[in-house]
């Protein structure tokens, strides 16, 4: 029974012998941190860099696709078109001044405030 016993004494000496073992753990612990967020920071800087240049390939496409729209809207609302459609419509009845077809020009997209250079 005398060796299970032990002074509050040597508490503290018990203590620093359990944790001997790992005490390079908590020595490598900062330099693992650090090294782990380091990695962590550059894969989500790669997944936001993939993220962005997926997105601005999709505007580049959407803008592409608003110009050919833009370009169909302006051809197939042109006056000369308009007034051949009704005259094929009508047999080349003459154009009344109520039956007129005014074309109007669609003011262009402002670029966003991000993109304008001072």
């Amino acid at each position: 029974m005398g060796k299970m016993t032990h002074s509050i004494k040597s508490m503290p000496k018990l203590v620093f012998d359990f944790l001997e073992p790992i005490q390079s753990l908590f020595v490598l612990f900062p330099f693992l941190g650090f090294f782990f967020f380091h990695v962590w920071q550059g894969l989500e800087k790669a997944k936001l860099q993939r993220t962005i240049h997926e997105r601005s390939a999709t505007k580049e496409e959407l803008k592409r696709k608003n110009d050919e729209l833009k370009i169909g809207i302006v051809s197939y609302t042109s006056a000369e078109r308009i007034e051949t459609l009704y005259r094929r419509t009508y047999q080349f009845l003459p154009i009344s001044l109520g039956n007129r077809t005014v074309t109007i020009e669609l003011p262009p997209i402002p670029e966003s405030p991000s993109q304008v250079k001072p």
